[in-house]
Parts: C-alpha cells; structure tokens; sequence
C-alpha cells in the first residue's frame, strides 16, 4: 500500500516539474529566440520492497518511479519583420555569440540588440555582440546607416565595420541555459564555424517557438493529473489509516 502512495507521490513531483517548464515557456513566450522548455517522463528503478510470506521467507520485486528529464526545443520559431536597424534574424541553423559581463560566451537566436553610450554592439542585457574574432562591435553611429548583408558582414557608407560571429553548435543537447541564452560546457570542441546555411535578416527578429494557446491546455492537463493523484493518495491514506485501526483493536 505505502508502495501506491510513493508512486503517486513521484508522479506529482513529475507534474510539478512540468507545471514549472510550462510557466516559464508561457512567460517567455513573447522573448524573441525563446526555444521552448521541454520535459519527459521515463520509469527508474526504485529498488526493492521484500514481502514475508506465510513460511517465513521474504520474497522482493523491484519498483519504479517516475522521473522527468528536462530538454530544449531547438526548433526555428517564425521570422517577423521590425525595419529595426540593429535588430538581425537568423534563418536555417546558427547562434550569435555575445559575451556576458564575467566573460562568459553566450549563444543566443535573440537578435534584439542595440548600441550602448561606447557605441558598442549589445544585447538587452547589455553583453556584448561578437564579431567572427570575437571581439566586440564598435560602430560609429556619424558614419551613416547600418546595413547588413545575408552573410552578417556589417557596414557603414559602404565600408565594413564587422562580421558578426555566428556559430553552429554540433549537438545542441548539449547547450544549458543561463545569461538569457545557452552556454556550452563543452567548450570548443562542439562549436562550428562559417554555416553556409545561416541567413541573417537585418530588421527581422525570429520569434519564439512557443504556442501559448498549446501551453494553456497542457497546463489544464497537468492540473487534472495532480489533482487525480492527490485524490489517489487521500484515499490510501484513508485505507492504511483503517487498517491499523482495525489491526490495534485486536
């Protein structure tokens, strides 16, 4: 019996687990480059329970619990034009790479960026945007109009400033995300350069690939499911508490 309310139990931090990866997805939902939170259940072995038999012998069969294993959705979300000068879109594969205040690289499908009081190339969070030397962007704002080509050569009256960095990563599994992006642990064996399939789009901005209206029912479903196991665990509670009364009464 004390087995059926731990496994209902695990199931609910299941749920939990999953209720929090669709909050942040609906909260983010409007971010653009949001990838989508995702989470899976499989069973893992919980070890053993021993039952004792009329003979005196204790027979034991394995138990399984539910585990949630969290991922990312890398899946391309929708292009939408903005006419920003200073925002870029990548179509097909590719990260920018931007550096974080501790100098940590980012990788990040956000192109939402603007220019800091030293003229330098930002993000929102005000890291650096990168270029294909990984050093930092430095535009003259007096030299005229930024223009980008589909390459993510910059230039300015017709001269170029720059080329922003844009990665591949070889498995994006590998990613974590912190700093408003990803950063890889693996470090540079898992970073490709010069996609030939990368796009930039200047005065575009790729939106997230999240569906609210998807997240809204999952959300409804998760709250059933909790609210069945909750209901599974009451009543065995209420079965075991009976038992033992009746067992003490004798």
């Amino acid at each position: 019996m004390l087995n059926g309310v731990y496994q209902n139990a695990a199931a609910m931090t299941g749920l939990e687990h999953w209720n929090n990866s669709i909050a942040q997805n609906i909260a983010q939902s409007s971010t653009p480059g949001y990838k989508k939170a995702t989470l899976s259940f499989e069973g893992v072995e919980a070890g053993n329970v021993g039952i004792q038999n009329e003979f005196g012998k204790t027979l034991e069969h394995a138990t399984l619990q539910t585990k949630g294993v969290g991922s990312v959705d890398f899946t391309s979300g929708s292009i939408v034009h903005t006419n920003g000068d200073f925002d870029f879109a990548i179509e097909g594969d590719g990260f920018f790479e931007v550096r974080a205040d501790d100098g940590q690289i980012v990788y990040t499908r956000d192109g939402q960026f603007k220019v800091n009081d030293q003229g330098e190339l930002v993000t929102k969070q005000g890291f650096n945007v990168l270029d294909d030397t990984r050093n930092a962007i430095e535009l003259d704002l007096t030299r005229g109009k930024l223009q980008a080509a589909n390459d993510g050569t910059l230039r300015q009256n017709g001269i170029m400033v720059a080329e922003l960095s844009i990665r591949g990563i070889k498995n994006p599994g590998d990613l974590i995300r912190s700093h408003g992006g990803f950063i890889l642990p693996g470090g540079e064996q898992g970073v490709t350069r010069h996609l030939e399939n990368a796009f930039v789009r200047q005065g575009a901005l790729e939106q997230s690939n999240v569906s609210a209206t998807t997240e809204m029912i999952n959300l409804i479903s998760v709250s059933r499911s909790f609210q069945i196991n909750q209901r599974v665990v009451q009543q065995q509670d209420q079965l075991l508490g009976k038992a033992i009364q009746s067992l003490g009464g004798r």
